[in-house]
């Protein structure tokens, strides 16, 4: 294939040489040439002659441009030149710039260095340490700007003169002003010679911005750490000498973070204490017209519950026989504020020294939260009743009281921590305890005393509010809505002894309706008297057992109803005794130690109803002191409504058909206390829902009356009815029963 395309390349050029000659052979070349030199001939002669003109015209303005051209080159690298050297000496003076800012900067920091003897406390002395971190941080910044600034001189400014030399090229070959290519050769290799010495000059330049801010981080660790050595040696001065950091401070933040904690385990009971107070409030204002069920009680306080559980009083119900009540649910919580009260009160010492071991946990009464009837837990009440009691007690108190249930008085645990401060603080100094300390335990004393006095004022400002407001509906709640329940008992009973034997009263009716239809006019035939005869002895059974019926409904109906009315007067005195001896158990104002400002308070003044009382009786107007004048509050008639069953068609009672009338008007035992408004108010309110249940008694006991004599009435016209059919069928001499 080479050879072949070789072959036919040959060919193709002595071809193309062929036809070429061909065409030249045609010219005549010699004619040519001989024109040639006859054309140069006369041009050369025409141009000898005006050899003065041209150079007139041509070279005298052209050198004229070329001078201009040189000129504005020089001016070029002059103002090139100029801006290199006040470039130099930019970078001169930002060198010097520095060197000021260092000794601005360790001048700075040796001000700050002198002053470090004058702090006397901690943030004094590390207010100097973050002066000193600001000074330094701004000696950076300033040696960081200069440098950057030293960076465009190194850099930015010798390219941007480097384009202006560009600039200046690239208008010489425009051509606008007509500069020839030699001098635009010549202007080339002066400007690259410019270009080289401008780089020659970044150089010098960044080497001297990368000397200088290298010694930047020296510039500035240097004096920060003579100052640091200084600052370090002062702390441990100051702290040696007042008691801080983490070594001779220990002693006062242990103490002080002791004494903190037991502050706040108070702050945290007070706090408890008003919620329980809170909800206290919230069922006392329920509504007693109708009977209270858990979903309408208000929300249980926040105190009483814990990330896994909320803490109940009605949950002890299920381990005790007796059911779930309102008034039980409100005067558990008001044990649980008695009992919150006298410990929290002791720890705080906040009761004057006379009175102090009336309200010790030991005096609050063991009352029977979990049965209404009952008052106390007494060396009769069996063991498992007493363990649920005690738990009951345990755990509410555990969740108001938290740590502070276990915590020795307020100011035995201040002794501890201010006798442990001192220990710590003679191991630290190794010798005896600093006069700093001394002071600290002392003021820590004092704060705490302020803080301690602050919840007594609190915890006084609580059992004022108690006794004056917040309690004064307890008797409206708790009597309230036993009654209402003890009506709706009462009526529910009696309804469930009626119904017992209403199946038995309607097979009596049928039997009787089956009788009468089947004494019929034939039975009147002699034929038919042993089915009279039957007949009337199956009416006589009938009747004997209706009468048998009649006699147990009005037994049982008689049991009902006195033993409702027992329990309902057993259930109100022992919720009135209850709550009497809940609210002997509160604190006193005038039993309260007395707290700075208390001078200025007007202590009230005693009524001139009950000086003239005192005058008339002859008693001193000082006996009681500074507590409640003492009284035995009546108890309730104890068989008065039972007596409303004796007598008429009521069975005998066992307990009262002999009694004396002494006997029928003896009361329950009263209870002794003390007179105050909401005693008062208390013992009034008992006595208002007593006669509200007595009248609904009465009227219960009259309607089921009426209800048993109308049954009786039917069943004797029933009786005289039967006796004249069968009269009528044997005639005047026969017998019907």
């Amino acid at each position: 294939w080479l050879e072949e395309s070789f072959g036919t390349a040959r060919v193709t050029v002595f071809t193309q040489l062929a036809s070429s000659r061909e065409y030249l052979s045609r010219l005549d070349i010699s004619g040519a040439c001989e024109e040639v030199r006859r054309q140069l001939d006369q041009r050369l002669r025409r141009h000898t002659n005006r050899k003065g003109e041209v150079q007139v015209e041509w070279y005298v303005p052209r050198y004229a441009a070329v001078s201009k051209h040189k000129d504005k080159f020089e001016r070029h690298l002059v103002d090139v030149a100029r801006k290199s050297q006040a470039h130099d000496a930019e970078m001169a003076d930002l060198a010097g710039q520095m060197e000021a800012a260092e000794q601005a900067y360790q001048e700075q920091l040796e001000t700050l260095r002198g002053k470090l003897g004058e702090a006397e406390t901690m943030p004094m002395l590390t207010a100097f340490e973050r002066q000193a971190g600001e000074v330094a941080s701004t000696f950076v910044a300033e040696c960081q700007r200069i440098s950057a600034r030293m960076l465009s001189l190194a850099t930015k400014a010798p390219q941007e003169l480097q384009k202006v030399n560009e600039a200046f090229l690239a208008m010489c070959r425009r051509g606008e002003e007509g500069y020839s290519q030699t001098e635009i050769v010549f202007y080339g290799k002066e400007v690259e010679e410019v270009n080289r010495a401008l780089e020659k000059k970044a150089q010098e330049r960044s080497a001297r911005r990368e000397e200088l801010e290298a010694e930047i981080d020296s510039k500035r660790t240097g004096p920060f750490e003579t100052f640091t050595e200084s600052f370090d040696e002062a702390a441990e001065q100051l702290c040696a000498t007042k008691g801080y950091g983490k070594k001779y401070g220990k002693p006062r933040r242990k103490a002080q973070g002791l004494c903190r904690t037991l502050v706040a385990h108070s702050a945290t009971v007070s706090q408890n204490l008003s919620q329980l107070l809170e909800y206290l409030g919230g069922l006392c204002s329920q509504p007693t017209e109708e009977m209270v069920d858990t979903s309408m009680l208000p929300r249980f306080p926040m105190c009483m519950k814990t990330e896994r559980q909320t803490f109940q009083l009605r949950d002890f119900f299920d381990a005790s026989t007796e059911p779930w009540s309102f008034s039980s649910e409100l005067l558990g919580v008001l044990y649980v504020v008695v009992c919150t009260f006298s410990v929290l009160g002791t720890h705080l010492q906040v009761f004057k020294d006379e009175h102090a071991g009336k309200y010790s946990l030991e005096k609050v009464p063991a009352i029977r939260v979990l049965n209404e009837s009952e008052v106390l837990c007494t060396a009769e009440t069996a063991d498992d009743v007493k363990k649920v009691e005690q738990d009951l007690r345990a755990g509410c108190m555990k969740m108001a009281l938290g740590k502070l249930m276990e915590a020795k008085p307020f100011d035995a645990e201040i002794r501890e921590i201010v006798a442990d401060a001192q220990k710590d603080s003679q191991e630290t100094f190794k010798g005896a305890v600093p006069e700093f300390m001394t002071k600290f335990l002392a003021e820590m004393k004092d704060s705490a005393n302020r803080s301690r006095q602050e919840s007594a004022r609190g915890m006084r400002e609580l059992s004022d509010r108690l006794r004056d407001s917040a309690l004064l509906g307890l008797g409206d709640a708790a009597f309230g809505e036993l009654t209402t329940r003890a009506i709706a008992e009462l009526r529910s009973s009696a309804r469930r002894a009626q119904a017992e034997t209403a199946a038995a009263w309607a097979e009596l009716d049928a039997q009787r309706a089956d009788h009468e239809q089947r004494l019929s006019p034939g039975l009147s035939n002699p034929n038919a008297e042993a089915q009279l005869r039957e007949l009337i002895e199956a009416e006589s059974a009938r009747t004997e057992r209706a009468v048998e019926t009649a006699t147990g409904d009005r037994e049982r109906m008689a049991a009902c109803l006195r033993g409702a009315c027992n329990a309902y007067v057993r259930r109100l005195s022992a919720t009135f005794e209850t709550a009497i001896r809940l609210v002997d158990t509160l604190p006193l104002h005038t039993h309260f130690a007395a707290l700075p400002g208390d001078e200025h308070a007007e202590n009230p003044r005693m009524s001139i109803k009950r000086r003239m009382r005192h005058l008339q009786n002859g008693t001193n107007l000082d006996q009681w002191g500074d507590g409640l004048p003492e009284r035995t509050w009546a108890g309730l008639p104890r068989y008065e409504l039972r007596a409303r069953l004796l007598g008429g068609a009521w069975p005998a009672d066992e307990d009262l058909s002999n009694a004396a009338e002494e006997t029928l008007q003896e009361q329950t035992e009263g209870v002794k206390s003390f007179r105050s408004p909401l005693h008062k108010t208390l013992f009034e309110t008992r006595g208002r829902f007593y006669d509200r249940y007595r009248a609904a008694f009465q009227d219960e006991v009259a309607r089921r009356d009426a209800e048993l004599i109308a049954r009786s009435e039917r069943e004797e016209v029933g009786r005289r009815s039967w006796q004249s059919m069968v009269r009528q069928l044997q005639g005047d001499s026969g017998s019907g029963s």
